[in-house]
């Protein structure tokens, strides 16, 4: 039996595992670690530069094919998976393609988690700082880049997984903001009942009194993204440290602040 999808595609650091193992504390819901789903349809774009794909008239017969094909095959994808009729799908490059989704799924359903760009970087610094003997791809490639937290912190405004996503980020506000739910990550720890409470109206699903002193981590994900990419809830949630000024410092804090204060007013 084919899947009811939604989707949850945002900002790192901006607490989506904490959100969807709070959407799979309802019984109705799985809810995925970063999934491949997104890249089996991404994949499967390669048939448009085939021999036989060029051939076939694109407008009305492959086009719709590939629509159709990538439709139905995300909705089954977890019949074997999950006995829960609704699944909630993460990846961040969901957000990075929504012209396609919309085009599959016209009234699709899609989760946007958000933080103040200062507390994604003092949280990628806090575990930099905790685990300083781990390389990263881009630091092994230009170590003398990664020497100071300026420099850290012009890299990950610049590459990924951070860089990427903000422009994404913008990109999808623009374009498609009206169709969007973004999910500040502050918000959602200071007062998880009444943002789910939202979060399920917009879902089109019965509301659901969630155990936010007790979340079980429904999710399990590979880290491969250690020391920055781990996703291990805590078990209660609580509001997050606004210790930006500490940990990168008052003048860098302020910077980042003044070019993508328009993250918070999403």
């Amino acid at each position: 039996m084919s899947k009811k999808l939604h989707f949850v595609s945002g900002l790192p650091r901006s607490c989506s595992t904490l959100l969807c193992n709070l959407l799979a504390q309802n019984s109705r819901v799985h809810a995925t670690p970063t999934s491949a789903l997104h890249e089996i349809g991404y994949i499967a774009r390669q048939v448009f530069q085939t021999e036989e794909a060029k051939s076939v008239d694109m407008e009305n017969v492959l086009e719709p094919m590939y629509l159709d094909y990538v439709k139905a095959g995300c909705e089954n994808a977890f019949n074997n998976i999950t006995e829960r009729p609704v699944v909630v799908d993460k990846c961040r490059s969901w957000i990075g393609h929504l012209d396609q989704l919309f085009k599959i799924w016209p009234d699709a359903k899609v989760l946007v988690p958000v933080r103040d760009i200062r507390g994604i970087i003092s949280s990628m610094e806090k575990k930099r700082q905790q685990h300083p003997e781990v390389f990263n791809p881009i630091e092994q490639q230009n170590p003398q880049d990664w020497t100071t937290i300026d420099k850290r912190v012009q890299g990950w405004l610049q590459a990924p997984p951070i860089g990427i996503a903000i422009e994404r980020l913008y990109e999808a506000s623009q374009r498609f903001g009206d169709k969007l739910m973004f999910i500040h990550a502050e918000e959602l720890t200071e007062d998880p009942q009444s943002i789910m409470n939202n979060i399920w109206e917009y879902l089109g699903e019965e509301s659901f009194i969630h155990n936010t002193s007790n979340v079980e981590q429904y999710t399990q994900e590979n880290d491969i993204g250690f020391p920055y990419g781990d996703h291990i809830i805590r078990q209660k949630v609580e509001p997050l440290k606004k210790d930006w000024h500490e940990t990168i410092g008052h003048q860098l804090s302020e910077q980042i602040n003044q070019k993508f204060n328009w993250v918070n007013g999403l």
